[in-house]
Formats: C-alpha cells, sequence, structure tokens
C-alpha cells in the first residue's frame, strides 16, 4: 500500500523543468499582446477534386484525413492555392473627356491639322516665302506624298509586330476600314474616285491643247471623268471643286497613326522608346510637314478644309463614336499596347 501511494504521489507531482518551461511560455503570451487570428479557410483547386472524385473511398477517406490535418499537412501544398485577385486590365485611353467625345490627349491631336492647315493659308495670303517644296515635282511630295498610303502601311506595320495584344483581327479590320476609305475617296469608286466626281459635279471638266484646231480655240474641253484620265491626255482640271488630296490624305494617315500609337504614348513603357516608335513619329512628323507646305502653297483655302474634312471622316467614326457603342466596338476594337 505504501508502495502504491508514493508511485502515485511521484505521479501527481510535476518535474520542476516542466513547470518552469510551461511560466515562460506563459509570459511571452502575456507580453507579446498577440491576438487570435481568423482561422485559414483553404480554397481547394480543381485538382483536389479530380483527385476525390477518380479515387476509392478508402483514399476519399484518406484525403479527407490529410485535409483535417491543418496547413501542417504533406498533401496541403498541392491542393490549395491562395486566392488571387481579379486582374482588370487598363483602359486604352484615359477617361477624362472633353466635350463628351474627346480626352485631353485626342483633343489635342485632333486640333494639330485644322490649325496646320489655318497657319499655311494664313502665310500663303501674308507672304509665301519662296521654297523648294513649292513645286509639285520636289522629291518629299514625289516620292513620298504620292506614294502616301504606301508609306503609312509600312509605318503601321512597324508599329504592329511588336504589341503584346491578344487579338492581332482587330488591328487588321481597322487597317481594312482605313484603307477601304482611302480607296474609295482617292482611286476608284464605281469608275472615278469620290473626290473626282465632286469635281465634276461642281461644273469641272479637263482642258487639253489641240495644237491643229482652230487659233484661238486650241484649249478643247476633255471627256475625262478622273483626274487620273485627265493627266493621261497631259489636261488640266478646271472649273470645279477640287479637293485638296493632299489635304485628306495627310489628315487621313496622320489620324490613323497617332490614334492606332497613342496607347503606347499613354503607357510611358518600354515600347514608348522603341525604334518603331521613332520610326512613327519620324512617318508622323513628314506628313505634318508636307500638310503645311500644302497649306502655304497649293490649293485653296476651302479646297484644303473640305479635304481636311474627308480626311477626318472615318477616323471619327471608328476612334471617337464606335468606343460607345459596345456591340459594333467589339467587332473593331480599340487600339492597345
Amino acid at each position: 500500500m505504501q508502495q502504491n501511494a508514493s508511485s502515485t504521489t511521484q505521479q501527481k507531482s510535476a518535474d520542476p523543468s516542466t513547470v518552469l518551461q510551461a511560466q515562460s511560455i506563459i509570459t511571452d503570451i502575456t507580453s507579446s499582446n498577440l491576438e487570435p487570428t481568423e482561422p485559414i479557410e483553404p480554397t481547394i483547386t480543381s485538382e483536389a477534386t479530380e483527385l476525390t472524385s477518380d479515387s476509392t473511398p478508402g483514399e476519399n477517406n484518406s484525403i479527407v484525413t490529410q485535409n483535417s490535418l491543418g496547413l501542417d499537412s504533406p498533401l496541403l501544398p498541392a491542393l490549395i492555392q491562395p486566392p488571387t485577385p481579379p486582374l482588370t486590365p487598363p483602359p486604352a485611353y484615359p477617361r477624362k473627356y472633353v466635350a463628351g467625345l474627346f480626352t485631353f490627349e485626342q483633343l489635342s491631336i485632333f486640333l494639330i491639322y485644322p490649325s496646320t492647315i489655318a497657319v499655311g493659308s494664313l502665310i500663303s495670303i501674308v507672304s509665301p516665302p519662296e521654297s523648294y517644296f513649292g513645286s509639285r515635282t520636289n522629291f518629299f511630295n514625289v516620292f513620298f506624298v504620292k506614294n502616301g498610303w504606301f508609306w503609312t502601311t509600312i509605318t503601321f506595320m512597324v508599329h504592329c509586330i511588336r504589341l503584346r495584344i491578344s487579338k492581332p483581327s482587330k488591328l487588321a479590320i481597322r487597317y481594312v476600314f482605313a484603307t477601304s476609305w482611302w480607296f474609295l475617296f482617292t482611286q476608284w469608286f464605281f469608275g472615278a474616285p469620290i473626290m473626282d466626281r465632286v469635281f465634276v459635279g461642281t461644273g469641272g471638266v479637263c482642258f487639253v491643247d489641240d495644237p491643229e484646231a482652230v487659233p484661238g480655240q486650241e484649249r478643247q474641253v476633255h471627256d475625262s471623268w478622273s483626274s487620273f484620265g485627265c493627266r493621261h491626255v497631259k489636261g488640266e482640271w478646271a472649273g470645279g471643286h477640287d479637293i485638296s488630296g493632299h489635304s485628306f490624305l495627310l489628315t487621313h494617315a496622320s489620324l490613323f497613326l497617332w490614334f492606332e500609337l497613342l496607347p503606347v504614348v499613354m503607357e510611358r513603357g518600354p515600347l514608348l522608346r522603341q525604334i518603331n516608335t521613332k520610326i512613327v513619329f519620324v512617318t508622323l512628323a513628314l506628313w505634318w510637314w508636307m500638310l503645311l507646305m500644302t497649306g502655304i502653297y497649293f490649293h485653296t483655302f476651302t479646297e484644303k478644309v473640305t479635304g481636311w474634312l474627308c480626311g477626318i471622316a472615318e477616323w471619327a467614326i471608328i476612334y471617337i463614336l464606335l468606343p460607345g457603342n459596345r456591340t459594333l466596338t467589339t467587332m473593331v476594337g480599340v487600339p492597345a499596347v
């Protein structure tokens, strides 16, 4: 009996080292001001669901047992993924609108071209200086502007090849719209292009010189319905409203390139410093300079203004009006990086 009592006493008595360790832990907890945190609810991935559905009942019980063991379970790193916040892509353009249509950046770019025409026209009225660019046969006019849409296309391709967009087909659709408007206006519209039809419709004709005609009647009217046909017979357009093709092309091409490039400019990232962007800026600078030369040396003011108005038509629809319609925007997309 005494032996049993002594053993019982030894079992009830605590080890002094254990007591000291417990007191130390209690003291640490009291002094640390720790607050209990909310339990973490694990997120089970689809991989874990497949393991559960494809396993036998015995294996399912094993998985449930492992999941109930807590975060230290060896299976948890493979089955649990921390929740990630949804990624919201940044808008293609900043959303500070002017007059409900333009952002400040869009409006600034838009105003460059009517301002350039106005300044050039004012210089032509006051005192146009003699310049190499005053000749229609200058190199920049013949080699670049006369093939303006070709160089615009090359510049657009240089810009597009470095973009990270997921749907390049939208780029192609916007390019097709821009090219179609250029083609219909300057090249062909069921015969003569739109600009030539306007000229003929406002009383314009093609005059040619006939050396075999009666003296005083050498200037004859040719039955040409297009500026191309008139040039082919070495004639001269006269009498109608001759819309400035340079004002149209340079405005249309510049706005197209600017608004495709604008997201890169607004992002101010590494794409802005690439040689591709510099090539686009060089083309835009050349188009602006040639538009200024057009404003100074060629066409009347109204012919330049109507060319500018026709140049902004397709741009206004695709880049200003359509972004307000979700259904149509899904078809053409919006410029992005």
